[in-house]
């Protein structure tokens, strides 16, 4: 199996909806996103996906949600502003901007999307 993986940075706020404390409150992280797609095949020119292609996806997501109050975004109108829905939606974005611009997408047999929102803790979403 073939693995290759991006990664990029961007400061949003956000906060829980429930009983957490001060987490209640809008704050900022600076958040780091992995993005690591598995493949079985390479392609004629030895790539499994295109590693510039996923870096241009993801800074252009990156530059939509970068100071954003991630609570305004339609796809948690209904969801927790966790890191593991995050990684959801961050992921959900990717592979439907990769579908429309490389047939990569369908020899894909594994997304990850892994979001880092502090030096000790991620959480992730996985795609197979």
């Amino acid at each position: 199996m073939y693995q290759v993986g991006i990664k990029n940075t961007f400061r949003a706020s956000h906060f829980l909806v429930g009983d957490f404390a001060e987490e209640t409150l809008p704050h900022e992280h600076e958040y780091t996103v992995e993005w690591i797609c598995s493949t079985n095949v390479l392609d004629e020119n030895g790539f499994s996906v295109d590693i510039a292609l996923m870096e241009e996806e993801l800074q252009r997501l990156v530059d939509r949600i970068q100071g954003r109050l991630l609570n305004d975004l339609p796809f948690f109108k209904d969801r927790q502003v966790s890191v593991e829905n995050m990684a959801h939606y961050i992921h959900t974005a990717l592979a439907r901007a990769l579908g429309e611009r490389s047939p990569a997408m369908e020899s894909i047999l594994e997304s990850r999307i892994r979001i880092w929102e502090s030096d000790t803790a991620w959480a992730a979403y996985v795609h197979s």
